[in-house]
């Protein structure tokens, strides 16, 4: 992939729990040529820790990744790309070393949950980390499943990566009632002339629901749209290793 002509890379971190969206979320950044990912850590989330190593492992050896191991260390004012609960971005906020800016796949404004009845999964895993960073000030952009619901999975198909994590993602992309989660919240950082933003004034719910609220203030940034064949070339080209 040809860089933009940025001056130099824009640094980020990124926060994810193990699951094949989760890698092909990693391998969208990773072969960014306008980002470079500093720091990978592990929130406990959809994957056990033990497979979440694992598939961080195989993307790390298709990739030749030797520099860059899974650490917890994450350094203050960081751009944090979090694609599961927000448990360490609101650790981070509770003592005093606030993020530079947080992009997060989750939530669900506008539309149901898949996880209970209007809650998103990464959501109700921690709402309490929701609210902490809804209330704490930092710039919050979230790709919730309103976005994502309009991007199956199947939609990417055919793949043509021939490494071991990519053909694993081309097996999960076939499941039905799977969507583009985590990688649509990675596009919009690798590439993001691809979507539309609309900024909006949210409160959590214990169980995780987002409500809007009324108000001049605003809280979060939400990804509303996103070009479907932009997204899918990029998609598919990080995916072909």
């Amino acid at each position: 992939m040809q860089a933009s002509g940025n001056a130099a890379p824009r640094e980020i971190w990124v926060d994810q729990d193990g699951g094949w969206e989760d890698i092909a979320a990693l391998a969208i950044v990773l072969r960014c040529p306008d980002l470079r990912v500093t720091g990978v850590s592990l929130t406990p989330g959809i994957a056990q820790p033990q497979t979440a190593r694992e598939r961080y492992g195989q993307l790390s050896d298709d990739l030749y990744l030797r520099d860059l191991a899974l650490s917890e260390k994450i350094p203050d004012a960081a751009h944090l790309l979090v694609t599961g609960p927000l448990t360490r971005a609101a650790r981070l906020i509770a003592q005093g070393r606030r993020p530079r800016s947080i992009t997060w796949m989750g939530g669900a404004i506008d539309t149901a949950g898949n996880s209970g009845a209007a809650a998103e999964w990464n959501a109700a895993a921690d709402p309490r980390a929701l609210a902490t960073v809804l209330q704490s000030g930092v710039d919050f952009t979230i790709c919730p499943l309103d976005l994502t619901n309009q991007f199956p999975s199947r939609q990417a198909l055919p793949l043509s990566g021939a490494s071991p994590s990519a053909r694993s993602i081309a097996a999960a992309y076939q499941e039905s009632q799977r969507y583009l989660w985590d990688e649509l919240a990675a596009a919009s950082l690798a590439a993001p002339a691809l979507f539309e933003r609309r900024p909006a004034l949210l409160r959590a719910h214990r169980d995780g629901r987002l409500t809007r609220i009324e108000g001049t203030k605003r809280n979060a940034t939400v990804l509303h749209a996103c070009e479907q064949s932009g997204f899918l070339a990029l998609l598919r080209s990080s995916l072909r290793y």
